[in-house]
């Protein structure tokens, strides 16, 4: 039975309309899973370990089912034989809503392979196309992805490019099949509408990566940012998110502290950090805190004010140990030898009456 449905959901999604390729023949640079120091797939908008999910409708597609496109490494690969090109490759999941159950449907499947000189290929129906330096899907991109040898293959009688809504139409008008394909800005599939075209169900994004960075605040363990000591731990929160949209939130960060003019290596955060401010006076002393994930870097800041302890005990505040006596204001003091002066005064002058 489950062989049976990985064989419907390859005909429902024309997976495998295309011959296997060529195995790759070099391999320049590749992007992979790296944490907070993931960086984006060159000429695309996807980061390794994204997921994006298609919600598949129509007579062909179960209900309840959806797709999900797992994004997992990318790399500069002579795939076709004509050229190197960036390449985005990954899972394709079959996910049943109802009971919860995915099943791996296309492991390391090529979403996408990209050169401007070159055309633009996919060992699936396009879910992903490139971006230019701006990160948004140009009209050339469009007129590339339009020659893609999947839309080719299905003779359509006529072909129309939108670049202002970032899709592609094709259609015929003897027998009224047609196929129109729709972006986001970023180049990720936002709609496949099919009609009249065996085994090609309809498709719309239902969710994507959120692409933030992160969000978090600081403070001191006690959340009192007037201190007696230079010394004193700083608490610190990460919002919870899932900005990868793989079902989990994020834990992937970094931190760094600037230090006087110096900022401290990156390293993993913790709840509570040891900090001191060193050999300092009193006054206000401002806290800068940076926060990163795979999409970019937060940057908080915090105002501690730090009044030192009294060490001589005068009162005073300066802690020059000027006061009269230990432990007591001077006025106070100052008070109780006037009167003990008084005191004595009047006695003597009692003695001398008598």
């Amino acid at each position: 039975m489950k062989k049976l449905n990985k064989y419907i959901l390859i005909g429902i999604t024309s997976l495998i309309l295309i011959c296997p390729f060529l195995i790759p023949l070099t391999k320049a640079q590749e992007w992979t899973y790296d944490g907070a120091d993931t960086t984006i797939i060159p000429d695309f908008s996807v980061y390794p370990s994204e997921r994006y999910v298609f919600n598949a409708s129509g007579a062909l597609a179960p209900p309840g089912v959806s797709l999900i496109m797992e994004i997992v490494h990318g790399n500069i690969t002579d795939h076709t034989g004509s050229g190197n090109g960036t390449c985005v490759w990954g899972n394709l999941w079959m996910w049943n809503r109802t009971s919860g159950e995915k099943m791996l449907a296309l492991n390391d499947t090529l979403f996408a392979y990209w050169n401007d000189t070159l055309e633009y290929t996919s060992q699936n129906i396009p879910y992903l196309i490139p971006v230019e330096n701006n990160g948004i899907v140009s009209l050339s991109i469009l007129n590339n992805v339009s020659e893609f040898s999947f839309f080719t293959s299905l003779n359509f009688e006529h072909k129309q490019v939108y670049p202002n809504i970032y899709s592609i139409g094709f259609w015929n008008t003897s027998n009224n099949a047609m196929l129109t394909t729709n972006y986001t800005d970023g180049g990720i599939l936002n709609q496949w509408e099919a009609y009249l075209i065996p085994m090609l169900p309809n498709l719309t994004l239902d969710s994507q990566p959120a692409q933030l960075a992160p969000v978090f605040s600081f403070s001191t363990d006690d959340d009192i940012l007037t201190i007696n000591s230079t010394d004193f731990k700083i608490a610190t929160t990460i919002t919870d998110a899932d900005n990868n949209n793989d079902g989990v939130d994020d834990t992937d960060y970094l931190f760094r502290i600037l230090n006087g003019s110096t900022w401290t290596s990156w390293a993993a955060p913790t709840s509570l950090l040891d900090w001191d401010l060193g050999s300092v006076a009193a006054g206000n002393y401002t806290i800068t805190m940076e926060v990163k994930n795979m999409y970019g870097v937060t940057s908080e800041q915090v105002t501690i004010e730090y009044i030192p302890p009294e060490e001589d005990g005068d009162g005073d505040g300066d802690g020059d140990g000027d006061g009269i006596i230990s432990g007591y204001p001077i006025f106070l003091v100052s008070i109780v030898a006037m009167l003990g002066i008084s005191i004595i005064i009047y006695r003597y002058r009692k003695k001398l009456r008598i």
